[in-house]
């Protein structure tokens, strides 16, 4: 990403020295790496409607050979609560279990509020220098929080409206029972800029799973939103959750195609013929799931 896309994105001009991927590299009949050339690229109004034979002596943003790929998508972020822009601070070891980490949040939330929009413009530059044009980002929604995580964020992604896109995921980072955040959620799903109902780890969090997800659906389904599940719980509670919303997203066809869980360690821990029963279960129920889980645990599931 050229470091002044901010000045040229708009308008008609053209970039010249601008490598593109022109075929295959074969060995063996196996693609060993791909085949470049450098091109001139025409813009008008943030499209590409030229691609010419590089002319290094045209006047143009001079591109210096580097790669032209399509603009990135993350789709798990958040953008509205992190560190980035304050000095570096050295993980806790008083900060241990999710109980911890949600009594240090409710302390320094207030503070992080203060600052939480201009920081969030910052995160989004860092994005849009290394490509990414688009984000999932989640927004804390909790009575610490109140409604000025979201608010902040708004505002951060009005100010970079011409060159960076997202959809928004309210997330009960506290649990929506162990902290009283159902009213506030329920409050925030009405709004049309939210596009998905989050939630996380309901058992070991909530101290139920059938409650928080029952309430994530009905709350998903009354305001017609996603669902997004960041679920890190491993074994029969992670599996008995994913299990739950599968079944909810079979009688709820709205759901299919829309509901989304991150992390999911639980599917890490499966053998083969368990792999074979809920990738059955996903694909019937039109149902995606974000894996990122750790590598190993990633590699060893795929190779199931």
């Amino acid at each position: 990403m050229l470091p002044s896309h901010k000045l040229i994105a708009k308008g008609h001009y053209t970039l010249k020295n601008v490598r593109l991927e022109t075929g295959f590299e074969y060995e063996n009949q196996e693609v060993i790496g791909t085949l470049t050339d450098l091109f001139c690229i025409e813009i008008a109004n943030g499209k590409i409607i030229a691609i010419k034979a590089n002319n290094a002596a045209e006047e143009a943003v001079d591109m210096k050979g580097r790669l032209m790929l399509p603009a990135f998508k993350d789709m798990h972020i958040h953008i509205d609560k992190t560190l980035f822009g304050l000095p570096w601070q050295a993980l806790s070891p008083k900060r241990k279990t999710v109980a911890d980490m949600i009594a240090y949040e409710q302390e320094i939330i207030p503070r992080l509020l203060t600052t939480s929009t201009a920081r969030a413009e910052q995160l989004i530059a860092l994005l849009q220098g290394y490509g990414t044009t688009y984000a999932r980002t989640h927004f804390n929604v909790d009575p610490t929080s109140g409604l000025q995580s979201f608010e902040n964020l708004l505002l951060a992604l009005e100010h970079q409206k011409d060159s960076f896109q997202a959809e928004l995921v309210a997330f009960p980072q506290h649990g929506l029972y162990y902290t009283d955040s159902a009213p506030i959620m329920k409050e925030v799903a009405k709004s049309d800029r939210v596009d998905f109902i989050g939630g996380l780890d309901p058992l070991s969090i909530d101290g139920s799973i059938e409650k928080p997800m029952e309430f994530t659906v009905q709350l998903a389904l009354d305001n017609n939103k996603g669902i997004d599940i960041h679920l890190h719980e491993a074994g029969p509670s992670g599996m008995k959750t994913i299990q739950y919303l599968i079944d909810k997203a079979v009688e709820n066809p709205q759901l299919q195609g829309k509901t989304f869980i991150s992390h999911a360690f639980a599917l890490a821990q499966l053998n083969a013929q368990e792999v074979e029963e809920i990738a059955e279960k996903l694909a019937f129920a039109k149902w995606v799931l974000l894996l990122l889980c750790h590598l190993k645990d990633v590699l060893c599931l795929f190779q199931h």
